[in-house]
């Protein structure tokens, strides 16, 4: 009996502790356990009426959870943030010229080379511009303007939609960045011509390389020849560049050498950039878990062969 009560007294301790370490609410503790706040607090102050071993249960439960979690947190790395690379610096002079020479660009590459880093750092940096990221539920014109309309915060509907975004974008000297761009239709992207030519404004699509063939096909239709003729710039991005990758690799701090060609070697596959940088986040946790403040190739591999592209 002495110790099942020391155990119930140990648990009171660690819950209060943790409240307080945290700062964490009853109400914020009564939603992790499936508890009422008021329950929570009389098990807390030792005048609760209903099941205790069942509330003990649900709290020593949270108590690991938290420590799993403050676990996780202190081996999780920081992950470097955005990378001003070669790609990155190209991709940023297109959007500069889209937006100031009041253009359209086409950006297409595979996935993972730093095509939406680089868009965000660019909003991050720079007045009236925005980015919308389309997927299959956006292809249509009507979803796109309706899209654009709630980022602009433009609440005509209907035929006015796209006369209350063109008076949201002229003059501003803007640019509007559609990521994923190859999830639109023709007709979308010819209602996005449209907007540029009478809000004069930049426009850049930006997406996978299907679009480059999206493209290309309009320039073969005599109906959509007006749009592919107002392409001022294009790029295509096929892979990483060794450079974009070495910057990459000292902001994580990889100095191994043979680590280092690892990471090169995933960062030309499926993925890129991006499938480079999960890798390197779970091989340092892996070392840190070895009590080892540098990966190493072996890390590396573990870690691929732990992700989809491996």
């Amino acid at each position: 009996m002495t110790e099942i009560m020391n155990d119930h007294a140990r648990l009171l301790q660690a819950v209060k502790e943790r409240k307080e370490r945290e700062n964490l609410s009853l109400p914020q503790i009564a939603n992790a356990v499936g508890y009422s706040p008021s329950a929570i607090s009389s098990f807390l102050s030792e005048s609760y009426n209903g099941d205790n071993e069942k509330m003990a249960g649900k709290l020593q439960a949270w108590l690991d959870a938290q420590d799993a979690k403050e676990r996780s947190r202190m081996m999780r790395p920081t992950v470097p943030g955005f990378v001003m690379t070669d790609t990155a610096r190209m991709l940023i002079n297109v959007m500069e010229s889209a937006q100031f020479d009041v253009d359209l660009a086409v950006v297409a590459g595979n996935a993972g080379v730093g095509k939406t880093m680089a868009a965000k750092a660019y909003q991050a940096r720079t007045n009236n511009v925005w980015l919308l990221t389309a997927d299959p539920s956006l292809s249509s014109p009507s979803a796109v303007l309706q899209e654009l309309a709630e980022t602009l915060g433009c609440a005509d509907k209907g035929q006015r939609r796209i006369r209350a975004i063109i008076r949201r974008l002229k003059d501003t000297e803007g640019l509007l960045i559609i990521d994923e761009a190859q999830h639109l239709s023709v007709r979308a992207i010819e209602e996005l011509r449209s907007i540029h030519d009478l809000a004069e404004i930049g426009v850049v699509f930006m997406g996978n390389a299907p679009l480059n063939g999206k493209f290309d096909g309009m320039g073969r239709t005599p109906e959509f020849a007006q749009l592919f003729s107002r392409i001022g710039l294009r790029k295509n991005i096929r892979s990483p560049r060794q450079k974009d990758m070495c910057l990459l690799l000292n902001e994580w701090g990889v100095e191994d050498n043979e680590a280092r060609d690892a990471a090169k070697g995933i960062g030309k596959c499926s993925g890129g950039l991006r499938s480079m940088t999960k890798v390197l986040r779970n091989a340092v946790k892996i070392a840190r878990v070895k009590g080892r403040d540098q990966i190493t190739k072996a890390d590396l591999e573990t870690a691929w062969g732990e992700h989809m592209t491996g």
